[in-house]
């Protein structure tokens, strides 16, 4: 009983000091006789900017045929007019003979890879996501470059507005890791060369 006392003090207390900060906030107008008052209320809304961009490499050795992790990188953004964010291959979806093997002396040949994105996290409504792409889909945005970059975005789509429109409805929120896969049939991982080729991520906020 004593218990349940004290917590009604307190809280009677709590109401009494509240209530006069309430009646200060108040837009009080008396006897007010052949005239017109007005009275305001200001509303607001706010959320802070959130577009977000980041890569982590986590290795450039492409030792063996199958699947090699690159990386993974991190997008978040929470405008309504969106982003888009595109991958570059500036070989051409190949892994090609460079350094004392760009005179291909000893028969060296481009190496054909795919690539794909394993995907955790949230990807707002309103986006247009694709996360695989063979070796003849990065070729042919290398070989329309000058149109795409006109356009401007360079590379495959990873990430876009959908469907040509322009508003997303709710935030992205998400990582993805980087993976590219080589098919070596005819055993070209294991002969004589050195080959390379550089990944450009693009992020372009609207």
């Amino acid at each position: 009983m004593i218990k349940k006392l004290i917590a009604g003090t307190v809280m009677l207390g709590l109401i009494c000091c509240i209530n006069p900060l309430e009646l200060q906030a108040e837009n009080q107008h008396v006897n007010v006789q052949n005239a017109e008052v007005t009275a305001t209320f200001f509303m607001e809304h706010a959320v802070e900017r959130d577009s977000f961009f980041k890569t982590l490499v986590e290795t450039s050795k492409i030792t063996s045929a199958g699947d090699t992790k690159l990386g993974r990188f991190y997008v978040r953004n929470n405008t309504r007019d969106g982003f888009e964010l595109s991958i570059d291959s500036a070989e051409g979806g190949v892994l090609h003979p460079t350094g004392v093997s760009a005179l291909r002396a000893d028969g060296e040949v481009d190496i054909p890879y795919n690539l794909y994105l394993i995907k955790e996290g949230d990807i707002g409504v309103g986006i247009d996501s694709d996360f695989e792409f063979s070796s003849s889909d990065l070729a042919s945005a290398a070989g329309n470059r000058e149109a795409l970059d006109a356009a401007g975005i360079i590379g495959v789509t990873v990430l876009k507005i959908a469907g040509g429109g322009s508003a997303a409805s709710s935030a992205t929120d998400a990582k993805f890791e980087l993976y590219v896969n080589i098919i070596d049939d005819s055993n070209v991982m294991e002969m004589a060369g050195t080959y390379t080729d550089t990944l450009t991520l693009t992020y372009k906020d609207h």
